[in-house]
């Protein structure tokens, strides 16, 4: 009586023990899977002037397109501003700038405000050339500076600017905006290195 009690215990331990090895198989499967899908998840960012669908992977390159596009944000806010916007544009910069440049940049535009107050001009950019560098997240832009005090054009200067990003995770956040020389443009170098390869 006693053997036949065991073996019927031994038998329902036993499959008690296949059913949570089971279950612990499916557990280390289903988990594998999303630790998979998680390291490969990516975002599509959706923007209207994008020809095709971009992404952002955590660790993977920046898209070439949406780090223009991004630039394209930046620039407009920084080069096309009046008197009466220039406040507007500093609260959009918190949307955009490093936390950690933050501070820098909204000094510059502070001091472009009241600059733009004292002479009562407006500027306009218009760009003409993009030079993007992903790996490097930097972007160049070389277009044309108008500035206007309402009624005529003042000046109507070629410019360069720089804008250089900073990464974190999947977010791409602006940590500067300067103008250079022309001659420090490394997308004038690059350029010149492809059409003359000697």
């Amino acid at each position: 009586m006693n053997t036949v009690h065991a073996a019927d215990a031994a038998r329902k331990m036993s499959i008690r023990a296949t059913i949570l090895g089971a279950a612990l198989g499916v557990s280390l499967v289903s988990n594998a899977a999303m630790a998979v899908a998680v390291a490969t998840m990516q975002k599509v960012i959706l923007v209207p002037s994008l020809v095709d669908t971009v992404e952002v992977r955590t660790g993977g390159a920046i898209d070439r397109d949406y780090l223009e596009r991004l630039s394209r944000d930046a620039t407009y806010l920084f080069l096309n501003r009046t008197p009466e916007t220039a406040q507007y544009f500093e609260q959009q910069l918190e949307r955009i700038a490093e936390p950690a440049t933050y501070q820098a940049i909204k000094s510059q535009l502070i001091e472009d405000r009241q600059k733009r107050r004292e002479t009562k001009t407006s500027q306009t950019f218009f760009p003409l050339e993009w030079f993007v560098k992903p790996g490097g997240l930097m972007v160049e832009v070389t277009g044309k500076l108008q500035t206007s005090d309402g009624s005529q054009i003042i000046e109507n200067e070629t410019k360069h600017y720089r804008l250089r990003f900073a990464r974190h995770g999947s977010a791409v956040r602006l940590s500067s905006f300067e103008e250079i020389a022309a001659k420090d443009r490394e997308g004038a170098q690059a350029k010149i290195v492809v059409e003359d390869p000697q």
